[in-house]
């Protein structure tokens, strides 16, 4: 199941000296980054047919039940009948009892009225809550956590809202949210209603983000469509229900935290409201490095949305200006999510965006301005015959650059696609790998929401698949190789605890990475919130810089790698009483 526990380090530093920090992201094996071509004038990719030298172990295998997770998603009727229950659920993987190993947590759908045909007495399976043990087995803990959820699930996100120290859990549900309040012993308590939070909409994806930099976490939800169940297919149509733009589109919110508990509808006066879409997943991040939160929200069937920061939790939408609302073909096909990265050594955060058509991969320029790379980076010739759902950046060979995991299902029909495994060969060029990732790559499913985490940590970056009306899958990565690694968890004093908006840049080798610590949601999934790194064959880092979003900068020097750091802020907290 992986390496024990004792084998890594884990260290907590502070450091009181501040020093500036320069904005870059996980480079590529070119041991001068100044030297890289741009995305620009990178050469056209080879044809992805030849694949990587096969191995005698599969990269990942399933342990799915070796590990204790049992969970399976409920479609309740057992077939895809309308175009709500085709989305799917995902999850979260989050720290839920402090102990330092990532815990699980799966969404069900279930039955509801309206949204399924299921008997009137068919009971909703719960949501699940697996407790790492760190050996490789999880423990269910879902009754005793308090979190069984209720309604038509969708997905979950996990962040200290309130700074208290301890990571809690949001639900989001077709119909509204719930918001669980982590105790801190592991248990949680609902407090939806107290915080504010009726939201009474069809709740497809959330993300936490600090939009205004008062310290405090904002709650971004994305919402979907206002579905009509009389609405039906056209005459003749193959499709057993009709697509999004047959229904009146919902707006997303945006909602404040105010620092007590209790959050406010800020939606219509920070510049969000965008009418006429119908969002699929949402994803914060700071594309322009500029040391706010922007917003990157995938629709179905219409244009995507790029929500730049004014630094003060003010909006407008930039997609169209610098290249993100469509797709290279110009066209707006369904976008399911955004994952984001740094893929060709620029130190650029990217985007990769799956659709029900072709994807996109949006390298991200020094003007501002993206550029969808899918053709030549390999990857549309090996995606375009498969509907992809929830895509990931992983490193999973520690090499120094992003491979990409997607997850494929059939949108209309119980039908099941294979999921992928590109393997980046430097400079944002893939060649599919899936051939030797092991037996779950071979399998048709109809896989939604998907993530990365190192739940064992071992040091590389493990898989977990949620399927429509299928078991979730657990993957562990077992790729041979003795890369080396680096894993980064953030604690703010000033800022939100959770470090997120914070820059790190590590330097090694001759080489940098860098990534932004932040709340990384895709299509139905939150992935895992610490900051790993690839280093290939260096074994000592040089250098690591922080700028927190309080506009501190730390620095820290001369560290070995393959160890998990804990990171805090210098100063006094702003979150702990003075000693």
């Amino acid at each position: 199941m992986g390496a024990p526990m004792n084998r890594l380090r884990g260290r907590t530093f502070t450091t009181p000296a501040p020093w500036l920090v320069a904005a870059v992201l996980l480079a590529g094996c070119d041991p001068s980054p100044q030297s890289r071509a741009p995305a620009e004038t990178a050469a056209p990719s080879p044809s992805p047919g030849p694949q990587a030298p096969a191995w005698a172990e599969p990269l990942f295998t399933d342990v799915t039940q070796p590990a204790g997770i049992n969970f399976q998603h409920q479609l309740a009727d057992g077939d895809l009948s309308n175009i709500m229950e085709s989305d799917g659920a995902g999850g979260v993987v989050f720290d839920c009892d402090g102990d330092g190993l990532l815990d699980l947590y799966l969404v069900n759908s279930g039955p509801a009225p309206v949204l399924s045909d299921a008997p009137p007495e068919t009971v909703r399976r719960p949501n699940r809550l697996y407790r790492n043990h760190g050996d490789g087995s999880f423990e269910d803990r879902t009754e005793i956590a308090g979190v069984a959820g209720h309604g038509f699930g969708t997905t979950a996100a996990a962040a200290d809202y309130d700074n208290d120290g301890d990571t809690d859990l949001l639900v989001v549900n077709f119909g509204g949210v719930i918001l669980f309040q982590n105790n801190g012993d592991g248990t949680f308590k609902d407090v939806t209603a107290p915080a504010g939070l009726t939201h009474d909409r069809a709740g497809i994806s959330a993300t936490f983000l600090d939009a205004d930099r008062d310290g405090w976490l904002d709650l971004f939800v994305a919402n979907y469509l206002v579905f009509d169940p009389a609405i039906k297919p056209a005459q003749g149509s193959k499709a057993p229900y009709p697509g999004p733009l047959a229904y009146d589109p919902e707006f997303n919110v945006l909602y404040r935290n105010r620092g007590d508990g209790t959050f406010e509808d800020v939606s219509e006066t920070s510049g969000i409201r965008v009418p006429g879409h119908r969002a699929m997943s949402v994803t914060a991040f700071d594309y322009d490095l500029d040391g706010d939160a922007d917003l990157y929200v995938s629709n179905d069937g219409t244009a995507n949305l790029l929500l730049q920061n004014d630094g003060q939790g003010h909006f407008k939408d930039v997609a169209l200006e610098t290249g993100v609302g469509f797709n290279g073909f110009g066209k707006a096909d369904g976008s399911m999510g955004a994952c984001v990265g740094d893929v060709d050594g620029d130190t650029r955060p990217d985007l990769l965006v799956t659709r029900f058509g072709n994807a996109s991969l949006y390298l991200n320029s020094d003007l501002g301005f993206f550029e969808d790379r899918i053709e030549s980076s390999g990857i549309l010739r090996v995606s375009s015959q498969f509907t992809g759902w929830g895509g990931s950046f992983l490193d999973y060979d520690n090499d120094g650059d992003l491979d990409v995991f997607i997850a494929n299902g059939d949108p209309h029909f119980m039908l099941g696609m294979p999921p992928l495994l590109l393997q980046n060969t430097g400079q944002a060029r893939f060649q599919n790998a899936s051939d030797r990732a092991g037996e779950f790559f071979l399998r048709k499913t109809n896989a939604r929401g998907s993530g990365v985490w190192d739940y064992d940590n071992d040091g590389r970056p493990d898989l977990v698949i949620n399927s429509l009306g299928e078991p979730a899958v657990l993957l562990h990565n077992t790729a041979p190789g003795s890369n080396h690694f680096l894993t980064v968890r953030l604690e703010g004093t000033q800022g939100n605890r959770d470090g997120f908006g914070a820059l790190v840049r590590v330097e090694a080798g001759g080489q940098v990475w860098q990534a932004e610590a932040r709340c990384p949601t895709s299509y139905l999934f939150q992935s895992d919130p610490r900051l790993h790194f690839g280093l290939g064959n260096i074994a000592q880092v040089d250098r690591i810089h922080i700028r927190w979003p309080s506009g501190k900068d730390q620095e820290l020097t001369s560290l070995p790698a393959d160890q998990f750091l804990t990171i805090r802020e210098p100063g006094p907290s702003r979150w702990e009483p003075a000693k």
